[in-house]
Formats: structure tokens, sequence, C-alpha cells
């Protein structure tokens, strides 16, 4: 299964890389509009977003938004063992480093921690979705494993382009569902 997988995840993800510069500008801010207009990001207090990576979702737009709402905002840094930490984040250009692989991520001096329980919303990335809820991830587990440290209830959405939608995705036991998914099409909510 793990080679089934990597296939699929080389096939959407240079799927993904024949977008433009410009369709990615534009389908990354319709999907910021329809992320602030949802009922989990407008109760959340503390919400958890990743910065974007190569050619994924724009997420920086997203971010300062949090931060100028009055809202908690809450970065990963990758830690040995795909374990996620967890740091607050003030300021968008003091407070974020790059770390491994070169994606930004919070300086590793003066962490502020914050425990997986205290997030009301989770925006996670993600190489390939599919219609049941299923999310393939880079390869790495740290969301995987991740989603079993949060509260139950703590919602999960995944942010990407409409052309990382396939039609399945292969599942295995330690593999975590999203609760929604929006695109630049809109919004996808999963039972």
């Amino acid at each position: 299964m793990a080679e089934e997988k990597s296939l699929l995840r080389e096939k959407v993800l240079s799927l993904r890389a024949t977008l433009t510069q410009e369709e990615r500008a534009e389908y990354s801010q319709r999907i910021r509009g329809y992320v602030t207009r949802t009922p989990e990001f407008l109760e959340a207090s503390t919400i958890m977003l990743f910065l974007n990576f190569r050619d994924e979702f724009e997420t920086t737009e997203l971010a300062q938004q949090v931060l100028d709402s009055g809202k908690r905002l809450v970065l990963p840094r990758c830690a040995p063992k795909s374990v996620l930490m967890l740091s607050q984040i003030e300021d968008l250009e003091k407070d974020i480093e790059p770390g491994m692989w070169g994606i930004r991520e919070p300086k590793k001096e003066g962490l502020i921690r914050v425990h997986p329980e205290e997030i009301d919303c989770i925006l996670v990335p993600g190489a390939a979705f599919d219609m049941q809820g299923n999310r393939l991830g880079y390869g790495g587990g740290y969301y995987d494993r991740f989603f079993e440290r949060v509260r139950d209830k703590t919602p999960k959405i995944a942010l990407a382009f409409h052309c990382q939608i396939v039609d399945s995705i292969p599942v295995e036991v330690y593999d975590k569902k999203i609760d929604a998914l929006i695109t630049e099409l809109g919004i996808m909510r999963f039972e």
C-alpha cells in the first residue's frame, strides 16, 4: 500500500504543480474567503494553521487574518519521530524561520508551547483527498499522529486546490479522516 500511496501522491502533486502562479493566487484568495466564513473559523479562538510550502495553497495572508482578528494563531514545528510541536505565533516575520525541508516554522528559540487540546479548529495541508473524507499527506505521518492528541470534537478542515481531489485514497488503520475540505470551488463536509 505504501507504493500505491506514493504513486498517487506523485501524480496529484505533479498535477498541482501545473497550476500557474495566477491560478494559485486566485484560487488561494477564494479558499481564504470560504475559510473565514465557516462557523468553525468564526467561533474558534485558537486556530492551528500551516505555512504553505512549494506550490500549496497560499496561507500567509490567512495566518495574518487570524492574527488581525484577535484570534490565537498556532503553527506546527516538525520534531523528530514525526511529532508536531505547537507554538503560538504573535508576529509572522519575527517568530518564523525555515525548518525541516525548508518549511517555514515557528523559531525554536522562544517557542510559546501550546497543548493540542487548546486548539479549537485545525486547518490541515495534504497531497490528495477523496470525497469520503480521506486524506493523503506527504508521507511523514505527522498529522495522523497529531490528530490522536486533539479533542475528539476539534474540527479538522483541509485546505487544497480542487485538482487534489481523487476518486479514492488507499487507507490504512492509522489514517485519520478530515471533517471538511475547502477548495476554490467551495466547502465539502464529511460525516
